[in-house]
Parts: C-alpha cells; structure tokens; sequence
C-alpha cells in the first residue's frame, strides 16, 4: 500500500506497530532458529527470514548465521564476534563502540569468524546475504525512498539496537573467576515478568545457554527443578532487559538489585542493596586479555535433572 499511494499518517501508525511487534517477532525467530516450529522447511527457511525478515529489520540469514553458528558455539568468548568481555558494561560509550561494531561491521566479523573455523561455505554465505539484502534494499530505496524507509530502515535500525543492547544486558553481569563457564557464568535470568509471556520466555537466558535446544516452554519447568545450581547467578524478576540496559547506562544498580529474587541466586546470599551493588559493579567490570587467558582452564559444564538435549 505505501508503495502506491504515501501518507505519513499511516506511516506513524505503521512505525508504531512494529515498535510493539518487533520484540516477539525476533524472538519468534530466534525460537524457530533453534528448533523448527513448522513442519513445512519453506516456512521455516524461508518465509520467516527472508519474505518477513525484512519488514522487522532482518537481512536474509545473518541472524541465524551469527546467532546459532557463531554465538552458541563461541558462547561469549573472545573468539565470539558479540562478546562482552572486553568492555566495560555500564559505560554507553563502550556500549556504542559495540553497537557500532555489529551495525557496520557484522558482514566482515562474521566472514572471518566462519574463515577462521573451516567453514568457507557459511562465510561466502554471510558475506552473500548480507551484500544482497543490502543492495536489494539500496535499489528499492532508490526507485521509493520514503516507503522503504519507514517499512524496511526504520526496523533495520530498530532491530540492530534491540538486538545489541539486548546481547549487551544478557552478558553484562560476568563471573569475575570463570567469564567462560557457560550460561551460570555468563547469563542472567529473568522471571516473573510479562516479558516472558511475550516473547517465548527469553528472559531465562542462563537456562538457553545451559541447553541452546531446550524448547522455550521447558524453561521455568527447568529452572524450578535445578534452582540449587543458581546459588552464583543473578537471577531477577518483574521487569525486562529494556528497563535493565537503561539501569546499567545510567548506573542505576540500586534499580538492579531492587529487583534480585530474594530465595534464588545471589540474591539469597547477598540481602542487602548496598550489598548487591557491589556485587553487580564487580560483575560489570571489564577484563584484560591476561584475565580471560588465565581463566580459560575453569570452563566447565553442570548436570541439569531431567535434561535430555544436548546443547550445540
């Protein structure tokens, strides 16, 4: 419609519905990236992706290219192309140098990762899908500019942000002794929030790293049964990780540690706010190369009752 007859009126109407959408649209994705919702491989490799993708901010195949071949395998090491580790992560000036990173250069980062590994194939792949998307979307903007603006640029933007400053907040609070210890040592968890209802409960993202092929209705079921292994994660509740990254930018830990469970996690061995602050600015801080180096013999996993995948 806006490719024929242009009005900004519904252009804002339009703006503001994928501000709502976008969220559970890209954790639909990242759900349907994990384990295949559809029985139809069309459906899922290519309707979502590719016809869809676009219009919430996607370029052809980098989200499961970067999400599920790179960040669950590197799992927020140095060699991850989104690591955290070597920023400090209440500092926006920091975070900005990260977002701008993934914004300009996530086509090249992500073709070295893959060339790095022995995978020719995926590389040529991200750099190819990422050229196409980008070309498609110059040309279309050429020939109408104002309707590719606000139907593919205004979510491409939208996307990129949410995505980094989501990453961002997952991975901000790290285990000082073993930042590469998987999902206990890298991730918080969310509960308690309508966040979760909405967007195929992403909040338990430290139960996602534990098992990247854990279907997402098994998470506060997991949680629940292996809460004695949470005793050193952050684990939160009512709010989402929007009201978070703007509590790290502005230094509001107090916010943060407000919201800490008070029977699991740290939060039940740590009562006090003033307590929890420190334990948070600690956890935020950036590490050295000789740090991480010299933690790379501590990694190691942890038994999940009941838990039949196996992570990839």
């Amino acid at each position: 419609m806006y490719f024929v007859s242009f009005s900004w009126i519904h252009a804002i109407a339009h703006i503001v519905a994928t501000i709502i959408q976008i969220g559970p649209y890209h954790l639909a994705l990242h759900v349907s990236s994990h384990r295949k919702v559809f029985k139809s491989d069309y459906l899922n490799d290519y309707w979502l992706p590719i016809v869809v993708g676009p219009f919430f901010g996607q370029t052809f195949y980098t989200y499961f290219l970067h999400h599920i071949k790179m960040h669950h395998v590197a799992d927020n090491s140095p060699e991850d192309t989104s690591s955290t580790l070597f920023y400090q992560r209440d500092n926006i000036f920091h975070f900005l140098h990260y977002f701008g990173r993934f914004y300009y250069l996530v086509w090249y980062e992500l073709t070295i990762y893959f060339m790095k590994h022995n995978q020719r194939s995926r590389g040529l792949m991200a750099l190819g899908c990422e050229a196409l998307s980008m070309t498609l979307f110059g040309t279309l903007s050429y020939f109408n500019f104002y309707p590719m603006l606000v139907c593919v640029w205004v979510p491409f933007n939208l996307s990129r942000l949410f995505m980094m400053s989501g990453n961002w907040t997952q991975h901000a609070f790290l285990n000082r002794e073993s930042p590469l210890g998987g999902g206990l040592s890298n991730s918080i968890t969310i509960i308690s929030t309508r966040f979760n209802a909405l967007c195929f409960n992403d909040g338990y993202h430290a139960s996602h790293h534990l098992n990247a092929h854990r279907h997402w209705t098994e998470h506060p079921r997991t949680f629940l049964a292996n809460r004695s292994i949470y005793e050193n994660a952050i684990v939160l509740q009512n709010t989402d990780y929007e009201e978070m990254f703007f509590c790290l930018m502005t230094h509001w830990y107090e916010r943060i540690a407000s919201k800490m469970v008070d029977n699991v996690g740290i939060g039940a061995k740590i009562t006090s706010i003033e307590g929890r602050v420190a334990w948070l600015k600690e956890r935020t801080k950036q590490f050295t190369v000789e740090e991480v180096e010299a933690a790379k013999g501590k990694k190691g996993g942890v038994e999940i009752a009941g838990d039949s995948d196996k992570k990839e």
